[in-house]
């Protein structure tokens, strides 16, 4: 049985628990103490010349996708149609999300694509943002979220495994995009693959901070990166064929 086929099987609830969905059934991999679980991050909005990435999906977002698609099921849409929903509802709920728009209208890019806000770019039916993790499926460790440091995926078989099964192909959909890593550790896989000839002629924003609220330097490390971000769009914007 499938991925697709198991999520049919599952039962209408309001709310997901840990035993629910962190089971063999949705199990992908296993190192040492990590463990990655396939949760429904599947859908590529292929055109969008604006990539967003962060890690993993945490346990949050890994339960409101089941939620998502599994209530769009039961009422009657498609998996593939549940799938974008999904990428909408669940993309840096929150606080995140805000913390995202606040830096993203700072640095202009709504100018450049020609919208109010970025908040824009979160609407269900845009078509100009795809938003994505380095590692697409949800991992774990120690049965906690895992944050991207320890270990580092660049050290990780099984990470890397992932990042090169998932988010290379994925990448390799777009041409000319602005890709904004959420943090470095996720920039430091994105320089990475760069130096390796896997991200087309897209661009990196390299320096964007993690958006969340729990990154206290989050600041300080916006305003220190913040000029040569501004000048990555301009150039993006410049010679960006996409746009």
């Amino acid at each position: 049985m499938n991925f697709e086929d198991r999520i049919k099987r599952e039962p209408r609830k309001d709310r997901y628990t840990k035993t629910d969905l962190i089971k063999e059934g949705y199990l992908i991999a296993t190192e040492k103490n990590l463990e990655v679980y396939f949760a429904p991050f599947d859908y590529i909005n292929k055109t969008a010349p604006v990539v967003i990435v962060g890690i993993t999906p945490g346990w949050t977002q890994m339960e409101k996708s089941f939620n998502t698609v599994i209530t769009e099921l039961h009422k009657g849409y498609s998996y593939e149609s549940a799938l974008k929903k999904v990428k909408s509802e669940s993309s840096f709920a929150g606080s995140m999300r805000s913390n995202l728009i606040k830096m993203l209208d700072e640095l202009g890019l709504h100018e450049k694509l020609n919208l109010k806000s970025t908040a824009n770019l979160f609407d269900l039916d845009n078509d100009l943002l795809h938003s994505t993790s380095a590692l697409r499926y949800p991992v774990f460790s120690s049965g906690r979220n895992y944050t991207g440091s320890s270990p580092s995926p660049l050290k990780s078989s099984l990470l890397w495994n992932q990042i090169e099964t998932h988010l290379v192909p994925e990448m390799c959909f777009f041409t000319d995009a602005l890709i904004i890593p959420l943090g470095k550790n996720v920039n430091d896989i994105f320089i990475e693959l760069q130096s390796n000839n896997k991200l087309n002629s897209n661009y990196i924003l390299s320096g964007f901070p993690h958006p969340s609220g729990a990154n206290g330097h989050r600041a300080k490390q916006f305003e220190l990166n913040k000029a040569l971000m501004i000048n990555k769009i301009e150039q993006w914007k410049r010679e960006s064929k996409a746009n």
